[in-house]
């Protein structure tokens, strides 16, 4: 079966970082892509050089410290056969960022003949590329990409004023150096990747095809788990997290809270009328004795409390299906701005009142059949455009569970293939609702599900390849830091 999966708006940096990512999980390396990329910058120079009655063809490729700079490398090794090709590196090759633009810095180094390199203190010098500028018959900038944070420092900053006062076309690579700051290339043309960057232009913007395949951005994998903490940061400020559940059981609550902590947030308040049953599991919980036996409307208020001290709220596990556990629960998802919905608590969706993309429900083939009121379709497309309208009248984020778990915000989706037939132990459903509310408090709720998804699903899979049928929802859960840390088979 065939998907047509293109990005409906602009690629941010974070999104474009995802698939890079996702492009090195399904064994395509970064170092193919950035051939790929410096080769496709070529063919434009070539196209834009190609009526040009200059029997000495020159090219000025300026180039940066990272993979934009990368990618000029390999576009100059693609041009030297036709055009003199002059490399000015932004710095020095000693200071290259990364494996794959020192690799093609050192061919490079090897083509004395046909390419000439400018590097280090000597690029400001009368005789470097950047002094005499004019006299080539086009300049491709590859300083700067969308990694940039912060504003342009020093030598970029000269560079690029120098760049800007010639007389001369530029071609920038995937985007004007310097964009989104103050100080950026004025290029006439950009040769982009695999799509549109948010921020950049369509006039005069060539977006170029380098492998990138449908499933690195349709499939979930490992560039959805890049997450990042400042290292200046305190208790509290990489997530708050309640999980409201218990009552009939308390398994439940326990392994939605064991799978939050173990994502990396700071704090997971577990509240729940089996607090005492629950605080035994662990000592990293807070747990929060709420209701007697089960929860009731006479508990809201008090719960009502606790979601505000939190950043995320997980309701549902081990809940339980007593009428008025399901009111009590319709005025808790009413009253929670960033929430999960697992199991039991997924009956009080239709009787509340909430604002649209800010709830996140997990339900398994069943509870979306009860939701819908509808047969869920057996088809893999039909079932993606059933989720997809759901999400969209509902105004949440759908992670439907199953072989393939399909996850969709109304507009756009995404599918996850991670995980494995012995995940249907009990538990694991309620680890996956954890690790959602988790990663709410550091991403939307689209992505967070979506990471979710792939993280419980690789973690299963890291605990299929220790224990067979025989894992416990403990396995997986014991499993995720390995795959956060990259340690997983």
């Amino acid at each position: 079966m065939h998907f047509r999966f293109m990005p409906l708006e602009p690629l941010s940096t974070e999104e474009m970082r995802r698939i890079d990512e996702n492009c090195v999980g399904l064994g395509i390396s970064k170092l193919q892509l950035m051939e790929n990329a410096g080769k496709a910058v070529a063919e434009r120079v070539r196209q834009l050089c190609k009526g040009s009655r200059d029997s000495s063809k020159s090219i000025a490729i300026i180039c940066g410290l990272g993979n934009n700079g990368g990618d000029g490398f390999v576009a100059a090794r693609h041009l030297s056969r036709d055009f003199a090709v002059h490399v000015v590196l932004v710095g020095h090759e000693k200071a290259l960022k990364t494996v794959e633009s020192r690799k093609n810095w050192k061919i490079l180094e090897y083509l004395d003949h046909s390419v000439t390199l400018c590097q280090g203190a000597s690029i400001f010098g009368p005789e470097s590329p950047l002094k005499t500028l004019e006299g080539y018959n086009l300049l491709v900038d590859a300083i700067l990409g969308t990694g940039l944070a912060g504003p342009v420092r020093e030598p970029e900053r000269t560079a690029i004023h120098l760049i800007n006062r010639a007389r001369i076309k530029t071609l920038s690579v995937d985007v004007p150096s310097g964009y989104r700051t103050e100080t950026v290339v004025d290029s006439d043309y950009l040769v982009t990747f695999h799509g549109l960057k948010a921020g950049t232009r369509l006039e005069g913007t060539t977006v170029c095809d380098i492998g990138i395949p449908l499933e690195a951005e349709m499939y979930t994998g490992p560039g959805d788990l890049l997450l990042h903490r400042r290292a200046e940061s305190h208790k509290g400020e990489n997530g708050r997290v309640l999980i409201i559940g218990g009552g009939p059981c308390s398994g439940a609550p326990t392994f939605a809270a064991m799978a939050a902590m173990r994502s990396g947030v700071d704090i997971v308040t577990v509240a729940s009328p089996n607090a005492e049953i629950i605080a035994g599991f662990s000592p990293n919980l807070i747990v929060r004795k709420v209701g007697i036996d089960r929860f009731t409307t006479r508990d809201v208020e008090s719960l009502i409390e606790l979601i505000a001290k939190h950043d995320s709220v997980v309701l549902g596990p081990g809940l339980g299906t007593d009428a008025e556990t399901i009111r009590a629960a319709s005025a808790l998802i009413t009253a929670s701005n960033n929430l999960t919905l697992d199991a039991d608590a997924l009956q009080g969706l239709a009787r509340s009142e909430y604002e649209s993309g800010r709830i996140a429900v997990t339900p398994h083939l069943g509870e979306f059949a009860a939701l819908t009121g509808a047969v869920v379709p057996s088809t893999l497309q039909e079932r993606i455009e059933a989720v997809k309208a759901f999400s969209r009248d509902w105004g949440v984020v759908t992670l439907l569970k199953g072989r393939i778990d399909i996850i969709s915000d109304g507009t756009k989706h995404r599918l996850n293939k991670t995980g494995n037939a012995a995940m249907t132990v009990g538990g694991t459903g309620d680890a996956l609702a954890g690790l959602v509310g988790a990663l709410s408090t550091r991403l939307d709720k689209m992505q967070a599900a979506s990471a979710a998804a792939y993280l419980n699903g690789r973690a299963g899979d890291s605990a299929y390849s220790r224990f067979g049928y025989s894992l416990l929802a403990t396995d997986v859960i014991d499993c995720i830091a390995d795959v956060l840390s990259g340690r997983s088979k």
